[in-house]
């Protein structure tokens, strides 16, 4: 089931951004959305790794703090210097409340800037909970189990109360892609 909840219509921006917590599906669906829109896609993780390095280590070396600054300012300057549509995947915390506050802020007004899609597995916290840590623990650069759930469980009321649309599913990627095209290109 793929659950769509509108707060504001679409109206044609330079960028469409996915946001949600990590193992919501952003980069996968935004791979499959990307092209069904004719947009480059922009996965900010990706860019990070491209352009100033190994996420972990530089967290390591120069903290998260200044992690979450640059991860911001790279935010910033791909939406400013890009000039064609694009859609653009946002770390998973791009939104969180740990972020130092002119990293958040700047992130904000991104937000703002661009049609906000945020991607959640389910409208039960618990079903999301459960779903976000199983893909979570799988991945390479996991915290373990017990910090994964506490992360979810802070950042998921912040995500679920930010978007333009939402998208509560853990359908196939492909299927939800189609959902939120089928949005922004009636007849998809």
């Amino acid at each position: 089931m793929i659950d769509l909840e509108e707060r504001r219509r679409w109206s044609p921006t330079k960028t469409i951004l996915l946001i949600g917590p990590g193992g919501a599906g952003k980069s996968t669906v935004g791979s499959e959305l990307a092209p069904l829109l004719d947009r480059r896609l922009i996965d900010l993780d990706q860019e990070f790794l491209r352009l100033v390095g190994n996420i972990g280590e530089f967290i390591r070396q120069s903290g998260y703090p200044a992690y979450k600054a640059q991860n911001s300012l790279l935010a910033k300057n791909i939406v400013s210097e890009t000039t064609e549509e694009f859609v653009l995947v946002a770390s998973s915390g791009f939104l969180a409340n740990d972020n130092p506050e002119s990293a958040l802020s700047a992130n904000k007004s991104i937000l703002v800037s661009s049609y906000s899609v945020c991607l959640l597995p389910s409208r039960d916290l618990e079903k999301a909970v459960h779903i976000v840590v199983e893909r979570q623990i799988s991945r390479p650069f996991t915290s373990g189990r017990s910090r994964e759930e506490a992360r979810i469980r802070e950042r998921y009321p912040v995500y679920a109360s930010l978007g333009d649309l939402i998208v509560f599913s853990a359908a196939p990627p492909p299927d939800i892609a189609r959902a939120i095209a089928a949005r922004f290109l009636p007849g998809t």
